[in-house]
């Protein structure tokens, strides 16, 4: 399915603080949400990007995937898929060549292909036999090195354990039991991450008195590696992470630490973890694919996307999405980047209504970053 391009609904400004262009590719006044920040969502020549939006104003209107010019135009809705009522958008990823989007809607559990630029969808399995409860979904899509298999998170009530996994060419699913939740695929030695026993959460109370919902046990939710079908588990590191992702095509994990810490963690097998950078509460994080550059953004309080330069552990302001950073996920902008790190993605609630953003990285910025230049010293953590 794809019908004539739609009339454009990009808003193009300039961010007042940082100088850096950004541009919004949705405002129609239905949620439009930008993917996963663990994988790009723009394609290697960063010309378009993807995203799910609802087909209209319904709380319980169909979720389609969509794609747009990284400029605002050629904006194209590329699924028609039912009118069921659905409450969640699809979990959906671009494929690793940048040609497929590959998406499941959780109402019908059907895994698709869809073609980028013609919209032609093709139905490749039926996940609804390996969901093991009535209740449970899948999300959280990631790769294998040689693109020829995909991965799902199995979200099963009350505990999430092991992922499906999907032969991209035949179709074939089976699910692996990795005796934890699916966290992500190493692009560089295609080993399958998991955090152990997710369902070992309480609240916690805080020296202060304060309490948090938590890992009751902190050892239980480290995170572990095993290969592709499950077997060789090794352990990556400790879970110190509120949100995280590998690094790119590396086999490194990065992620933003809990409360108290203000920090971007670095971990690797068989290396103690490392606080890249400190500062502001980083909150989700994304990296690009060759491992120099992370962008993430912040909240308590909010100082807008920070890109970080891995080499240098330098960072700045990029933009400020101005999202109201509450809760549900609506306020939380998950910023990610292109594969070169020159383009950033995020939502931002900013209008009443969760929209997609874009904005430029330019090579000056890049190189202010390197060179450690600093925002206005008295809003910058030092």
């Amino acid at each position: 399915m794809l019908r004539a391009p739609l009339a454009s609904e990009r808003i193009t400004m300039i961010d007042p603080t940082t100088g850096i262009k950004v541009v919004q590719l949705t405002s129609y006044p239905v949620p439009s949400w930008n993917l996963l920040y663990n994988w790009p969502s723009v394609t290697p020549d960063n010309r378009r990007v993807v995203f799910t939006s609802q087909r209209y104003a319904g709380r319980t209107a169909p979720w389609d995937v969509w794609r747009c010019d990284t400029d605002g135009l050629n904006l194209f809705q590329l699924t028609d898929r039912g009118d069921e009522p659905q409450t969640l958008p699809p979990t959906a990823a671009l494929g690793p060549d940048g040609e497929s989007v590959y998406s499941v809607w959780h109402h019908d559990c059907v895994f698709c292909r869809i073609d980028l630029e013609t919209g032609r969808l093709e139905e490749l399995c039926d996940l609804m036999p390996l969901r093991g409860s009535e209740r449970a979904s899948f999300g959280y899509m990631a790769f294998s090195p040689s693109g020829r298999h995909a991965f799902l998170a199995r979200f099963a009530v009350p505990v999430s354990s092991g992922c499906v996994k999907i032969d991209l060419a035949t179709g074939v699913a089976d699910t692996i039991d990795l005796g934890g939740l699916f966290t992500g695929c190493d692009q560089a030695r295609g080993r399958l991450a998991f955090m152990a026993s997710p369902q070992d959460v309480g609240v916690i109370e805080r020296p202060d008195g304060t309490r948090m919902l938590g890992r009751t046990d902190p050892a239980s939710s480290d995170m572990w590696t095993t290969d592709e079908e499950g077997g060789d588990p090794r352990f990556l590191c400790p879970n110190l992470f509120a949100h995280y992702a590998f690094v790119g095509k590396t086999s490194a994990m990065q992620g933003c630490g809990r409360p108290p810490e203000r920090c971007i963690w670095f971990c690797e097998e068989g290396k103690d973890p490392e606080k890249l950078v400190q500062g502001p509460y980083f909150w989700h994080s994304g990296p690009s694919f060759d491992g120099e550059w992370i962008v993430a953004d912040t909240n308590w309080p909010d100082m807008g996307l920070q890109l970080v330069h891995v080499p240098t552990r330098h960072f700045r302001t990029l933009c400020h999405p101005r999202a109201s950073l509450g809760h549900p996920q609506e306020g939380h902008p998950h910023p990610s980047l292109s594969r070169d790190g020159r383009v950033a993605v995020f939502g931002s609630d900013r209008t009443g209504v969760r929209q997609v953003y874009v904005a430029y990285v330019t090579d000056e910025f890049r190189e202010s970053v390197k060179a450690g230049e600093l925002d206005n010293p008295r809003d910058k953590w030092i």
